[in-house]
């Protein structure tokens, strides 16, 4: 398998697997910690353990292999948070409270089709049939897995808001999308203090109340490992796959949440846990197994990413140690026209347009 495709899907696969660690941490700290703050902390301590690190490694070739933000990128960014961070935790806050609990947890499966509904139509991004098809396999073994079939059943206004708040997700994974040839590290600290900043807040304007300083450390720490890390990851996944082949990588959450719960709490999983399961590594390998070769057109252009000179798409030349050693490096640099034919995926230099 094309190494292409093999790295950014293990950093698809890896986000999904810290995030699903947090679903048996988490269940240990809400029997202490209101849900609300327990949001809060973890999406403050993965932007603020983030920047710790970031400020470490900027002492090393850190900060020459990675591109910064740009100013006109920032009202992107903010926009990111904005719909991640702030209306799609209000939407939902707001619509589960009058929507049955087994159809809010079968509708929140909805982001991954969001997120390809609208990478397709509004992002441009090319999605064939087979990406189709393992969205719509995920779907199914997400909805089979959330749904609580115990409990009632409605279709209510505020079952309109949960579609809602995932399309706000759904456009935060595409606009992180746009911005993931900049420092991921620099992303997920603004994401996180941006997201659990305005948390808090709300937590504190309904006057919950806070836990210990010891059980803050400790959901901040949670937040650094299972959303802060998971994040960067995601976002490097992004650069190479798109963001409806990385969504749909991404849904196996869950199902880690699943396993790590039986390792860590000793709960057994759902009988149609073992149903949904199959699902979701069909899917997997649909998108493993994905070709898409064509002949394509590269317009001139300039910009500033992470590359190497291995690739075949950064042939220009600078008398640098970089350039020698092939390390991977960050600046400004030039494509010139170019009209080839390879199998490749929605990256950052493939972007164009498909005949419908």
């Amino acid at each position: 398998m094309n190494k292409t495709v093999l790295i950014p899907t293990f950093y698809a696969l890896t986000a999904a697997l810290l995030f699903g660690l947090s679903t048996p941490l988490n269940k240990l700290l809400l029997n202490t910690i209101e849900p609300l703050v327990l949001s809060g902390l973890i999406y403050l301590g993965s932007g603020l353990g983030i920047l710790i690190y970031r400020l470490i490694k900027e002492k090393s070739l850190y900060t020459q292999t990675e591109a910064k933000l740009q100013r006109e990128e920032i009202p992107v960014l903010v926009a990111a948070v904005l719909a991640g961070g702030v209306l799609a935790p209000i939407i939902l806050l707001y619509s589960i409270r009058i929507t049955p609990a087994s159809t809010a947890s079968l509708l929140l499966s909805f982001e991954g089709i969001a997120t390809t509904l609208l990478a397709g139509i509004w992002f441009g991004e090319y999605i064939g049939k087979r990406v189709w098809l393992a969205i719509a396999i995920v779907t199914l073994a997400t909805m089979l897995l959330s749904v609580q079939w115990s409990q009632g059943w409605g279709f209510t206004i505020g079952a309109f808001g949960v579609i809602a708040a995932c399309f706000m997700w759904g456009l935060d994974n595409n606009l992180t999308r746009n911005l993931s040839t900049r420092d991921p590290l620099l992303l997920v600290f603004v994401k996180g203090c941006g997201a659990g900043g305005f948390s808090l807040l709300l937590a504190r304007f309904f006057n919950l109340s806070f836990p210990s300083f010891q059980m803050i450390l400790i959901a901040m720490a949670i937040g650094v490992v299972s959303y802060g890390l998971s994040i960067v990851f995601f976002i490097l996944s992004l650069r190479s796959l798109g963001s409806s082949r990385t969504t749909a990588l991404y849904s196996i959450a869950p199902f880690a949440g699943s396993l790590l719960s039986f390792l860590i709490l000793g709960e057994q999983p759902q009988r149609v846990f073992y149903l949904s399961f199959p699902l979701i590594l069909v899917a997997t390998l649909i998108l493993l197994t994905e070709t898409h070769s064509h002949q394509h057109l590269h317009n001139a252009y300039s910009h500033d990413h992470r590359h190497s000179h291995w690739d075949g798409h950064h042939n220009h030349i600078h008398p640098s140690f970089f350039q020698e050693k092939d390390i991977v490096h960050s600046h400004l640099h030039e494509h010139e026209e170019m009209v080839h034919d390879h199998q490749h995926l929605p990256d950052i230099h493939h972007r164009h347009q498909h005949k419908k």
